[in-house]
């Protein structure tokens, strides 16, 4: 029994790791060929397709629910693999060269950076198990999406309004534009993720403490 659930597990992390493989590949091959920016529809596509299809998905169909418990089943390694937000740091040290608008890389890229110091311990809170630590977890996931909110909401003002000599065109040419291609729906995607998951753990929780105080 314990032979089989190992390898179910590793079955699973198996086909997790080539999903977010061929994903990448795919961006990284956009991204390298120049595509994103000589198509600026595409790159829109890249970045909102993944989040509607995810978040359209897991609300209307109860089997891609069943399929995304199954796979990111393990909230602590869906948490802590957000550490990977340290690198949109590089957003800002963009703003300092003078290559991104100020309004759009320093939130955006100090905010990333915090996100992702601070998601091994937002994976500890949660598995403390206390209450205190679940909700640690759930405003480290409202402020990881409220950075993200915040850096789309900029980029587009910083697309429509020039208020210096630095455009967002810079995000659209390798290797910046990994980060808002696939950094960013993967971290909405986590984020969404985590936060239906405590939903749900927190719903079967009270509906087994009514069931069990009907009984009694």
């Amino acid at each position: 029994m314990v032979i089989a659930f190992q390898h179910t597990n590793r079955a699973k992390f198996v086909l997790i790791a080539y999903i977010m493989l061929v994903w990448f590949l795919l961006v990284l091959g956009g991204s390298l060929l120049g595509t994103f920016a000589q198509y600026p529809s595409i790159f829109y596509l890249i970045i909102g397709g993944p989040v509607i299809l995810f978040t359209g998905g897991y609300h209307f169909s109860g089997a891609f629910r069943r399929v995304v418990s199954s796979l990111f089943g393990n909230t602590f390694g869906i948490t802590a693999l957000q550490v990977y937000r340290v690198l949109g740091i590089s957003m800002a040290i963009q703003t300092f060269r003078n290559a991104l608008p100020a309004v759009f890389g320093l939130p955006a890229g100090f905010g990333d950076l915090f996100i992702g110091l601070t998601a091994l311990l937002a994976a500890l809170a949660w598995s403390s198990g206390t209450r205190s630590g679940k909700t640690v977890f759930v405003l480290w996931n409202v402020l990881g999406l409220l950075d993200l909110t915040i850096a789309v909401s900029t980029a587009m003002l910083a697309g429509i309004i020039h208020l210096g000599p630095a455009t967002m065109a810079p995000m659209r040419l390798y290797p910046l534009s990994l980060v808002p291609a696939f950094g960013v729906p993967l971290a909405f995607i986590l984020h969404f993720t985590g936060l239906a998951q405590f939903w749900q753990q927190s719903h079967k929780k009270e509906e087994n403490t009514s069931r069990q105080a009907s009984v009694a």
